[in-house]
């Protein structure tokens, strides 16, 4: 293969079958990696897909696995073939710090709306540092329900957009302050889904706790009393 990508360096993986998470079930698509590198702690891969003639930029947490067609070489997991990869464009002596692609930019103006929700539910989510797939698939299925149609935006959308909010405590309480404006019931839900996400991992710390009593001591102040027990 004499076809070269973006980094000077032969295009050696150019016929592989990956697995990626879309949903419940995989799907199956036939590629060439064109580019791997790595930016804010994310991995992002480049790939060409020749079922749609495109190339697509994805987050390597969406890659279950891979199986390189040339060499019959599978690959359970991204990492691994990852670690292959950073080898074959060592191997080739390419230079990639210059000629790194752009992390993809989203616009996020259709999660405005729920802004506030978002960050109260997403620091719910990281306040004791485990952030992980469950809570992140309950805040996308909250933002579904409040805004049918987001359905359509990508995993990698969302996802992007919950890791650039990355809220700290002040933003957290800010967010709570902002509730005064919303009703009754959609306080109640917000809270409700807050507990849910807290206690997705099995059961409500005492820090969690601590913020949920936070979120329902200011509303009181308010004058909103939500029906919420914890």
């Amino acid at each position: 293969m004499t076809e070269e990508n973006g980094l000077s360096c032969p295009l050696r993986f150019y016929n592989m079958l990956v697995h990626l998470r879309t949903g419940s079930r995989p799907a199956e698509e036939n590629v060439a990696v064109k580019n791997i590198w790595q930016k804010d702690n994310l991995v992002f891969m480049d790939l060409y897909f020749y079922r749609s003639k495109k190339s697509q930029v994805i987050d390597s947490v969406y890659v279950k696995d891979i199986f390189d067609l040339s060499t019959e070489k599978f690959y359970a997991s991204p990492e691994l073939f990852i670690r292959d990869y950073c080898a074959f464009v060592s191997s080739q002596g390419c230079e990639t710090e210059s000629e790194l692609p752009e992390t993809p930019q989203f616009d996020f103006k259709h999660l405005e709306p729920i802004k506030d929700n978002l960050i109260i539910l997403t620091f719910m989510a990281k306040c004791t540092a485990d952030f992980n797939r469950i809570k992140n698939k309950a805040i996308r299925d909250y933002i579904f329900r409040c805004l049918p149609q987001t359905k359509a935006l990508s995993d990698q959308y969302i996802s992007s957009y919950l890791k650039d909010l990355n809220p700290n405590e002040d933003n957290f309480l800010t967010a709570v302050d902002n509730l005064k404006a919303k009703s009754p019931e959609e306080v109640e839900e917000l809270i409700k889904e807050a507990l849910k996400i807290s206690a997705s991992d099995g059961a409500v710390s005492y820090t969690e706790r601590l913020w949920l009593a936070e979120i329902i001591q200011t509303l009181r102040e308010y004058g909103i009393e939500p029906d919420i027990e914890f």
